[in-house]
Formats: structure tokens, C-alpha cells, sequence
């Protein structure tokens, strides 16, 4: 029964969503000294102090993203392509000064997912035919104003994540053979942050979120197309829990005005990974086959990140952004799997902001990403670790329009 519940294992690597807000996508996400948005407050809760006026403001949009995967057979040469399949997102922030010196704050986003759907008779069906994990995060938070040139600010984050799984049992030669598995669960974290100003033209911010921990208590397996002969080794149900561990995030960043019309924007962050070093799943007894407790080891590793951003006023109503990244993979070479292609990434972006009145502004952006080759090589005498031979290559595809108000 352990190979049925190995492909669970990757669904906790490198997928991020990207950044969460038109605007801050179009910087590539280097908004961690970044005050121009408030969708910087799921980044660094310190510069809510910096919206301390008495205005209300509001940033609401959506987003779509497309991360698509090519496959080349290290036997067969036949290139497969991944179906084509959009994972949606969106996101919500408002801010409001309750005094001078306090302001409070609400994030709502989805920063972790994918789907992944790959033709249905790949040679890979056996490790993964269809996947997708889809998150929400939700961060009350509270800014406090220090001083004219510093803020800090600190946010409750509660997490809840869905997963699904399809794949080919490849040890039959029956076609509708086939185990799904679907769990779901939740988590708390926080989120710190530090804003400060040294001069008229630059700034920096600091901020940390912690590490969460999903606890998925209603795993459910199902298999068809099994035998009877097999029933006793491989059930047709069971249930299952286990828990997926999100990684912590270190952002440092600066914004230096270059002049009155160019902001730059620069981000480093740390994501811990390490933290997945094994994945733990509990498994119930179901008929002839007894409880068990499945350990598979991951050893991801930390992964660091380089963001650049500019801004630039073209007119008085149109902002012009764009950005560059870089962004490490934590998945080591011996643990690539088809079921979510993570690679070292450079990535471009571009966008705009327009003020439509004094009070409204619409944004839109678009990021592309590049992931270089990578080479997975099925070992045999490591058979939790499911793969298939063959080089892969994804390319990712984001856009996102939203609207930002004041009032």
C-alpha cells in the first residue's frame, strides 16, 4: 500500500503564487520597503503605520496563472506537454487609522497553489496524472506609528489549504485502474514587520512570517480497477492524516527615489523549506489491511530569492512598473517529481497603475517565468520517491487586474 500515498509528498515545495496584488507584480514583487500599494501588507505588516491618515483604503483583484510543464522521456524521446489548466487567485486589503498612532489592517490572498494535469496516458501516469492544491490566508493586522520614520506592525495569519490527487495504478493492465487522494486543513502563524525611513528618498523594511503547520485530519484515499486477488495489500479506501508544513519567509528590502518620477525597489528573502525535511502520514486500517505509519524523507533545502522593482511616473494619473527575479528551487535533483516541476526561476514583470479620479485607480501587471532544465533520473531502490526518467522544462504565465480606492 506505501506506493499508493507517496505522491502526497510533493505537494509542499516551491509553489508560491507569486506576488499578491496587481501592483506589487508588476515590481516583481519587491515590496517589502514598497508603501505605493497596501497589497504590501501580507509582505511586511510594519508599513501599515504609514497609511495612518484618516482615509480608508481598499485594494481588491484577481489573478491567473498558468505554470506548464514540458516532459522529454530519458527511454522513449516523446515529449509530453502538460494540458493546459488556469489556477485562479485573488486578494482583498483595507486599512484604516484608528488614532494618531494605531492603525489596523486586513489581508486577504492565496498565496500558495498549482494544478497540474498531465494527459491521462503519459508514460508518468502511474506517478501522476492530475493534481492541484489550492490556499487562503486570511491576517487581521494592527500597525503601530513609532515616529515620523518608523513603524512596525504585527498580524495573526490563518491558513487553510485543499488538496487533490489522481493517478494511473500502472501495475494493472486495466486503463480505469486508478487512486485518488483529497484532505484538507488549517493553521496559524505570524506575520512581524519593521518600516523606516533614513532620508527623504530612502527606505527599508524588515519582516518575518512564520512557518505553518497544516493539519489535514480528513484524508481520504480511494482506488478502482484493483483486483481481488490484490484486496488484501491495497485497499479500495482508507482514510489517512498527516500534516504540511509551509515554510517560514525573511524579507529585507530597500526603496531608494532615484528622482521625483523613478522609485527603485530592492528585496532579498529567505524561505524556509528545511523545515519539510519528511512527511508523516497516518494511515487507518481499512478490511484486511492493518493501520500504518508511512514516514518519506524530502530533505528540502532553504531557498533565497533577489527581487528588483522600479516605478515610474509618466503623468500625473499613470504609474509604469516592472520588475526582475531570481528565485531558488528547494528541491533537491533526487527528489524532482512530475507532479509539481520546480526549478531554479528568473523572472520578468511590467504594469500600470492609472488614477482614475482622486479616489479610485485601476491596476493591471504581468509576470513571466522561466524555469531552467532539470533531469529526474527514477531510482529503483528508492521507491518512495515516485518519478519518472526525463528532462523537464515549465514556464509560467501570470497576469492580475485590480482596483485600488481611497476615501
Amino acid at each position: 500500500m506505501l506506493p499508493l500515498f507517496s505522491g502526497l509528498t510533493a505537494a509542499a515545495s516551491g509553489f508560491d503564487t507569486g506576488p499578491q496584488g496587481a501592483r506589487v507584480l508588476g515590481l516583481g514583487g519587491a515590496s517589502t520597503a514598497y508603501i505605493g500599494s497596501i497589497a504590501g501588507l501580507s509582505t511586511n505588516p510594519g508599513l501599515l503605520g504609514q497609511w495612518g491618515d484618516s482615509l480608508t483604503r481598499i485594494s481588491f483583484g484577481g489573478f491567473g496563472q498558468i505554470r506548464r510543464s514540458s516532459f522529454v522521456g530519458q527511454d522513449t524521446y516523446q515529449r509530453t506537454d502538460q494540458d493546459l489548466t488556469v489556477l485562479p487567485g485573488g486578494y482583498f486589503y483595507a486599512t484604516r487609522a484608528v488614532s494618531k498612532r494605531v492603525s489596523v489592517g486586513l489581508a486577504l490572498n492565496t498565496p500558495y497553489g498549482y494544478h497540474t494535469k498531465w494527459p491521462d496516458t503519459w508514460e508518468g501516469r502511474s506517478v501522476i496524472q492530475e493534481s492541484k492544491l489550492n490556499t487562503f490566508f486570511a491576517q487581521p493586522t494592527v500597525g503601530f506609528k513609532l515616529n515620523d520614520n518608523f513603524s512596525a506592525g504585527v498580524g495573526l495569519v490563518y491558513a487553510f489549504g485543499k488538496y487533490t490527487q489522481r493517478r494511473a495504478l500502472g501495475q494493472y493492465d486495466d486503463p480505469t485502474a486508478q487512486a485518488t487522494l483529497t484532505s484538507s486543513g488549517s493553521g496559524y502563524g505570524v506575520n512581524v514587520g519593521l518600516y523606516g525611513r533614513t532620508g527623504d528618498n530612502l527606505a527599508f523594511g524588515i519582516s518575518y512570517r512564520s512557518g505553518i503547520k497544516l493539519k489535514m485530519d480528513n484524508g481520504a484515499f480511494h482506488a478502482t480497477g484493483i483486483p481481488a486477488r490484490d484486496a488484501s495489500i491495497l485497499p479500495g479506501a482508507a482514510d489517512f492524516t498527516t500534516q504540511i508544513n509551509l515554510p517560514s519567509t525573511l524579507s529585507v528590502g530597500i526603496a531608494d527615489r532615484i528622482t521625483k518620477k523613478l522609485l527603485l525597489t530592492f528585496d532579498f528573502a529567505l524561505t524556509g523549506w528545511s523545515t519539510l525535511d519528511s512527511l508523516k502520514l497516518n494511515v487507518a486500517a481499512s478490511g484486511p489491511v492493518p493501520a500504518r505509519v508511512q514516514r518519506t524523507a524530502r530533505r528540502y533545502e532553504d531557498a533565497l530569492a533577489f527581487r528588483v522593482g522600479a516605478e515610474y511616473q509618466v503623468t500625473p494619473k499613470l504609474l509604469v512598473l516592472g520588475g526582475f527575479r531570481y528565485d531558488e528551487t528547494p528541491i533537491r535533483d533526487e527528489y524532482i517529481n512530475p507532479e509539481f516541476i520546480d526549478a531554479n526561476r528568473l523572472g520578468v514583470s511590467a504594469g500600470l497603475s492609472y488614477q482614475l479620479n482622486s479616489r479610485f485607480a485601476v491596476e493591471a501587471a504581468y509576470a513571466f517565468d522561466y524555469g531552467q532544465l532539470r533531469t529526474a533520473r527514477a531510482d529503483q531502490t528508492r521507491f518512495l520517491v515516485s518519478n519518472v526518467s526525463g528532462t523537464y522544462r515549465t514556464l509560467t504565465h501570470t497576469a492580475s487586474l485590480g482596483v485600488a480606492a481611497a476615501f
